[in-house]
């Protein structure tokens, strides 16, 4: 008869590509793994050996024959059994061992790999999904698959050696009787199957809602000093209470055809128990069993019992598992931007051709953020972009990055066109001065030499010199050795800015990047920041993003964007002198 579609399905599934994709993981430590499964299937087998001898034992002593040596024979039994129990006990030692380094290191690899893959996930991957969310993979999902590696795993194995032996051993003692007890078991296995796709279905669900809960917790901590700001504590324990009680709903609906699949194993278990007890008397009656038989099949049949029974619970716990490994698997299986192994840095002269350039997000496809956008730079030049806010101009910095590629049009540096270059070298060409700089939470030191990671000590510190940061750094207690904090949020914003500056400067890019950079300062800050700037943009071909149009008088060249289009063209000069436009307008609202 055919396997049924659905039953296949599933069978394929958790079957082969689930273990397909632990194995993968597992395969460069097979000289750990295997021996630890060997230890396992000894200590199974010794299992077996120490409940056989043991029910052997007692059906001799029940069975009243005690004649000449009896006790001769009881001692060596006893002797036998404690050696069972003492190799048990020293193989189950290296047996947890071995599994334990098999599975933390084939985790680590598969972490590392994680890890890997977020990290080099395109911009357009990235925005679809929270960082709670990424990082809940990363943790929680991960975590689920260890302790199935470490323990789940091991046990059904053990369980299945045990169950094997077992039944091989009571076919010996009685055929009909084992085939009673051995009864319910294809029944067992399509409750597996069904019960299974329904459990994985909602453990899915339910590590969703928990990763949910897990961006709100993220979210809150990253943005405390605004949610302190705003007095908005109550509300945020009112979100994380609604996104737990969603996890909460449908961790006890998943627990629903668990407990039921765990019940009916149970029963029919108990049941069939009860028939083999009622089969076993009526054929000790007849004369078909010996007492001393009876005891010994009671005894292998406990512990085939005991293993089966197990299975529900080990294999509710695998399918918890196998939700996270399809998690796992949608972060493994999407596309990353391309890696080049090896590549030969060198550095670009800064000339910038965008031509016609047209642009619209993935997520939303119908509004289109820049239009005909067109601009060129020679090496050296300062080009402006200003115009009103969500007019296009750092979506124009995403595209020269190739966080994104235009939809139309074509971006070329010193004369190639960007999307034939290697990603490595065309972003170490390029540096980005943002209006709101998040450091790292390490050291000073660490967060500059980030722009160069092989940096010396006196590079590192010229760097800072030529920041305007190296004075402010000195008077810190631990001096370049001062951790930051989180986003570093222990210095001030002008510091922050000073400290980005010099990463930019030990970076040493061609191409540099100003994204409002002292819009936020005060008087003070800027004029030091603003020093720190023009050094920085000697010999190098700078996009200046500014709505303050103060920082943007000297550039050589200026766009006018709005509505994601440059609407004007030129010089601080040329374009004030230009009756009725809207640079002029802007100018002297600021600058009047």
């Amino acid at each position: 008869m055919p396997e049924a579609p659905a039953t296949k399905k599933i069978w394929d599934r958790t079957a082969w590509k689930d273990a397909a994709f632990f194995l993968r993981y597992l395969k460069p430590h097979y000289n750990v793994f295997i021996p630890a499964l060997i230890a396992l299937a000894v200590t199974a087998v010794l299992s077996i050996c120490f409940v056989y001898v043991l029910s052997d034992l007692a059906g001799k002593g029940l069975s009243g024959t005690n004649g000449p040596g009896w006790m001769t024979e009881v001692q060596f039994k006893i002797w036998i059994l404690v050696a069972i129990v003492s190799g048990q006990a020293i193989i189950a030692f290296f047996r947890i061992m071995l599994f334990a380094k098999a599975a933390e290191r084939a985790l680590a690899m598969l972490r590392m790999e994680i890890y890997s893959r977020l990290i080099r996930l395109p911009m357009s991957t990235l925005n679809r999904h929270r960082v709670g969310e990424l990082g809940s993979r990363l943790a929680n999902d991960v975590e689920s698959m260890r302790e199935t590696l470490v323990m789940t795993i091991p046990m059904l194995i053990r369980h299945s050696v045990m169950l094997i032996g077992s039944l091989i051993l009571i076919l010996q003692i009685s055929v009909k009787l084992a085939l009673i007890m051995v009864g319910t078991i294809p029944v067992a296995i399509v409750l597996i199957a069904i019960f299974g796709a329904r459990i994985r279905k909602l453990v899915r669900k339910t590590q969703d809602h928990l990763a949910a809960s897990q961006v709100i917790v993220e979210e809150s901590l990253q943005s405390i000093i605004s949610v302190k700001a705003f007095a908005n504590e109550g509300h945020e324990i009112a979100r994380y209470n609604g996104t737990l009680t969603d996890f909460l709903k449908m961790a006890i609906r998943a627990a629903a055809p668990r407990a039921a699949f765990i019940a009916f194993i149970i029963f029919s278990f108990s049941l069939a128990l009860i028939v083999v007890l009622w089969s076993a008397l009526r054929m000790l009656e007849a004369g078909e069993l010996k007492a001393a038989s009876l005891l010994s099949f009671a005894g292998m049949g406990g512990l085939m019992a005991a293993s089966f029974a197990q299975f529900s619970e080990l294999i509710t716990q695998l399918q918890k598992t196998l939700g996270a490994t399809d998690r796992v698997r949608e972060i493994l299986s999407e596309p990353i931007e391309p890696e080049v192994a090896q590549i030969e840095m060198r550095r670009f002269k800064g000339e910038i051709d965008m031509e016609n350039i047209g642009f619209s997000y993935p997520s939303r496809p119908e509004a289109s953020v820049l239009r005909e956008f067109s601009l060129k730079a020679k090496a050296g030049q300062r080009i402006a972009l200003v115009g009103p806010s969500g007019s296009g101009k750092t979506t124009t910095v995403s595209l020269l990055y190739r966080f994104y590629e235009p939809t139309t049009g074509e971006i070329r540096i010193d004369g190639q066109p960007t999307r034939d270059m290697p990603l490595p070298l065309l972003r170490r060409n390029l540096a980005l001065v943002p209006q709101e700089v998040l450091l790292f939470g390490g050291s000073i030191r660490e967060n500059i030499a980030y722009g160069k990671p092989e940096a010396t000590e006196a590079e590192i510190v010229a760097a800072a010199q030529q920041a305007n940061a190296h004075l402010f750094i000195e008077t810190l207690p631990e001096g370049y050795n001062t951790l930051v904090g989180e986003r570093g949020t222990q210095l001030s914003g002008g510091q922050r800015q000073r400290i980005a500056i010099a990463r930019a400067i030990l970076a040493d890019p061609a191409i540099l990047i100003l994204d409002e950079a002292t819009s936020s300062l005060d008087a003070e800050s800027e004029r030091l920041v603003q020093d720190a700037l023009d050094k920085l943009m000697e010999n190098r071909t700078s996009i200046i993003i500014a709505h303050r149009l103060s920082t943007v008088r000297r550039c050589d060249q200026i766009l006018v964007l709005s509505g994601g289009t440059i609407v004007e063209r030129g010089t601080h000069d040329e374009l004030l002198g230009k009756e009725g436009s809207l640079y002029g307008t802007l100018a002297r609202l600021q600058l009047e």
